[in-house]
């Protein structure tokens, strides 16, 4: 993709976060902790929770952007 393909699918940060969240939800995501793969999102936090153990995922956890 090019940059003014990206500036137009991607206008801001909250377009990009959006797609990116879609992405991972598309995929399994699966608790570091307990290893369940039942979870709700949590808004406010930007977090996913583990319906099992309540453990907490971030959009860039287990990514290559997780430590970025």
């Amino acid at each position: 993709m090019k940059i003014h393909e990206f500036i137009s699918t991607f206008p801001d940060e909250h377009s990009c976060r959006m797609h990116f969240k879609e992405l991972r939800q598309s995929e399994e995501i699966r608790c570091k902790k307990c290893g369940g793969t039942e979870h709700y999102w949590l808004q406010a936090k930007w977090q996913w929770q583990c319906k099992s153990c309540r453990f907490r995922t971030t959009l860039r956890s287990g990514t290559h952007l997780q430590h970025a």
